[in-house]
């Protein structure tokens, strides 16, 4: 069995970056967990967790910035999904149309 090869990532300031870091997009100071990298004919690319794009590994820096865990997303009950539907209908009843203007031309 062939072992797997780990591909090192090198931040712009020359930092190892690996999957589980925290990193920030120079160009948009985006921060978020990396979880894959890969490498190609053009270089090393980073997959951040947030915007689930890939980003060329220069274009990112090691941050020692915390990140909140992602909150679990638990399932409903048919109750609460009722409820919330319920919920919903309430808030575009309660939208006055009346109030909003046309953006078309004549009349």
């Amino acid at each position: 069995m062939a072992e797997t090869e780990v591909i090192t990532a090198l931040g712009r300031n020359n930092k190892p970056i690996n999957v589980g870091d925290v990193v920030k997009y120079v160009n948009t100071d985006t921060i978020s967990r990396v979880s894959e990298i890969k490498e190609d004919e053009q270089g090393v690319w980073v997959l951040l967790e947030t915007t689930n794009l890939w980003y060329k590994d220069k274009t990112l820096e090691f941050t020692d910035i915390e990140l909140k865990e992602k909150k679990e997303e638990k399932e409903l009950t048919a109750e609460e999904m009722e409820e919330r539907i319920r919920r919903a209908k309430e808030e575009v009843a309660a939208f006055d149309l009346s109030k909003t203007t046309g953006g078309g031309a004549g009349g």
